[in-house]
């Protein structure tokens, strides 16, 4: 491994090391992991578990279960831990895309050394969900694209991107929209070494060999899965976030990869190295920037940046490629890089700083302590958002945990009523219209008790038991 690359690997894992153990889990950790230990019982067992397949936004069976397994050996930090070295993997494959794709090794350094610092990725290195394997299992489709270039039994290697661009999709649902790009990959490299036939040819077995894989992937899960991906990707619902908040996000987060990125398309367009006109490698560098832009577009036209911070760093892979190219073209003047060098400690702080904004979510860890004794005696448990407890609680069963967005106003007002459940936990933001209705049913009910308040951060928590009839 070149030194420059361990040199980058060691800034990138530092930096999202910090992270790991910042706070307690993230819903949709804690929800992943929960989900991955109920799949091994159900494997193992046959133990009854959700539909988690008509509902997640990629398949259950993949990410959750290997999860599961670093959360048994070492809790959530490990769980996180394994997705640092996915993430420490996605970035050794960029400079081996890149020298592939370029046969530049300072091109190389500059796009892994810039993707490995940016606030997404330092993310992704510190956070236990499946975009960081997804994120590996797209890079490594994109590395075997760009290896038919060399021209060593291309079709191999092209129906193996086209299985790891299959497992990527299936691992998650939203990577299908870099598909493209990674098509772009296999007939732009393939046209430059063997012409726009054999290009064609290269592109429909990949796009054949994926198709196959997710056709038979789609065949044995079941309906389910095509409700799931119906659900969260194809028909996700739109939200009330503008436009200009997506592209204002991605740019903040992104920006030091997509100018030099879409300033390398001007390069491109002009000459190479030698000075030739090369429209091939033009039109190379035009898709591997514009990917950058996939991810805030998409959420801009749903009008949603939810997770848009996990996103944008999958077409970043894309774009440092070729922002790697730009910096490699200027610094052949010594001047500009050193500049470049100098450029990089003030980017890592940044995307350091950028990193650890992103982990707004409160810290339920004095939650879960007063929580606990609370449901040791069993019974049912209405919380705002239950995947967190219900993960640091595993003496519970999902059975009994319910959250606020599963059903209508009139169900909690009569299930209350009923009281039916002996512990009520809100928070008001996530639904609080209807918390605020749950709240005045509380009131009008008796054997309720408001018996706690948990503050963390800005958030404060309010629970409430049944404590009886008096």
């Amino acid at each position: 491994m070149p030194w420059p690359l361990v040199a980058v690997l060691a800034v990138q894992a530092t930096l999202s090391a910090r992270l790991v153990r910042a706070r307690t889990a993230f819903g949709d950790e804690a929800l992943y992991l929960s989900a991955g230990h109920l799949e091994w019982a159900h494997w193992l067992h046959g133990t009854q578990i959700p539909a988690y397949q008509t509902w997640f936004s990629g398949a259950p069976v993949i990410y959750p279960p290997v999860g599961a397994i670093a959360d048994s050996l070492g809790g959530l930090t490990a769980a996180r831990l394994l997705s640092l070295v996915f993430m420490l993997g996605v970035t050794s494959l960029l400079w081996s895309t890149a020298n592939r794709l370029l046969a530049d090794e300072r091109a190389a350094f500059f796009g892994a050394a810039l993707f490995a610092v940016l606030a997404p990725t330092l993310h992704l290195g510190s956070f236990a969900t499946y975009d960081a394997p997804a994120l590996l299992l797209l890079a490594a489709a994109a590395w075997c694209a760009s290896g038919t270039r060399d021209g060593a039994h291309p079709t191999r290697r092209i129906i193996a991107a086209g299985i790891l661009l299959a497992l990527a999709n299936a691992t998650k649902y939203a990577t299908a929209l870099y598909d493209p790009t990674v098509l772009g990959l296999i007939v732009l490299g393939t046209w430059t070494r063997a012409g726009k036939r054999e290009a064609a040819r290269s592109g429909a077995v990949l796009a054949g060999s994926a198709a196959a894989v997710l056709g038979g992937l789609l065949a044995f899960g079941g309906s389910g899965y095509l409700t799931g991906i119906r659900v969260t990707t194809t028909g996700r619902p739109h939200g009330t976030d503008p436009a200009s908040l997506a592209f204002g996000d991605a740019w903040s987060w992104t920006a030091a990869v997509m100018v030099p990125a879409l300033i390398a398309v001007a390069a491109g367009l002009v000459f190479d190295r030698t000075g030739r006109r090369r429209r091939p490698l033009a039109l190379l560098l035009a898709v591997l920037a514009l990917s950058a832009l996939l991810a805030p577009a998409e959420q801009a036209r749903i009008q949603t940046v939810t997770s848009l911070e996990k996103h944008v760093d999958f077409g970043a892979w894309f774009a440092a490629i070729a922002a790697g190219y730009l910096l490699s073209l200027l610094s052949a003047r010594r001047i500009v890089l050193a500049v470049s060098l100098a450029a990089f400690p003030p980017l890592a702080v940044l995307g350091a700083v950028q990193a650890r904004a992103m982990l707004d979510w409160p810290d339920e860890a004095a939650l879960v302590k007063v929580v606990q004794p609370m449901t040791a005696r069993g019974g049912h448990f209405l919380v705002e958002t239950s995947d967190v407890l219900q993960y640091y609680l595993p003496d519970t069963t999902w059975q009994q945990w319910s959250n606020t967005e599963g059903n209508s106003l009139e169900y909690y007002q009569q299930a209350i009523a009923r009281h039916y459940y002996s512990l009520i936990v809100l928070d008001f933001s996530q639904t609080p219209a209807a918390d605020s209705a749950i709240t005045l049913a509380l009131s009008a009910t008796s054997g309720y008790r408001l018996t706690a308040r948990v503050p963390s951060g800005k958030t404060t928590f309010y629970l409430w038991q049944y404590v009886g009839l008096v």
